[in-house]
């Protein structure tokens, strides 16, 4: 047929290797949107800024998946605080997480590495226009399903920063 072309099996074996990588990081929820998945290939300060950035977002492909977006990249030491997701979503949608959700603008310190453990600073402006900085402090796995990838094990706000109490 004129304008189609049949690609031979190597060209398409190389496509599917090449595309490897991006596969290794996306996930497809039930309604077929991709989000982003812990992969070998991030960095600590990789892990801070899709979570962030997905929490910034949070309804974007769909209502939460900024939240699960951070609950995939939480440690499997964290999850057993914090899951299941459910748990996980009424966490980061109380007083003292909740302003990471659609907040408008962040600024991130550099990473300070310590071994197998990995600490970064992000100060966020809600959109309610409150300022706070919260820690993040991930480890790289060390064994299991995760093993070599860095993961959140707790995020916390630091500082003098204090989330007011009315609501955002």
């Amino acid at each position: 047929m004129p304008g189609i072309r049949i690609l031979p099996t190597a060209a398409l074996i190389a496509v599917w290797i090449l595309s490897m990588p991006v596969q290794a990081v996306l996930s497809n929820s039930a309604d077929g949107a991709v989000l982003p998945q812990p992969g070998i290939e991030l960095q600590p300060e990789d892990v801070v800024r899709i979570v962030i950035n997905a929490l910034a977002n949070n309804d974007k492909p769909y209502d939460n998946a900024g939240i699960e977006t951070a609950f995939a990249f939480a440690s499997p030491a964290n999850k057993v605080n914090t899951g299941p997701l459910e748990k996980f979503t009424q966490m980061v949608k109380n007083d003292v997480f909740g302003i990471m959700i659609d907040h408008v603008e962040s600024e991130f310190s550099k990473v300070v590495h310590d071994g197998n453990n990995a600490y970064q600073l992000v100060q966020l402006i809600g959109k309610n226009g409150v300022e706070i900085v919260f820690a993040f402090r991930l480890s790289k796995q060390l064994d299991g399903k995760f093993e070599g990838m860095w993961m959140t094990d707790a995020v916390w706000p630091v500082g003098d920063a204090m989330v007011p109490q009315q609501g955002f």
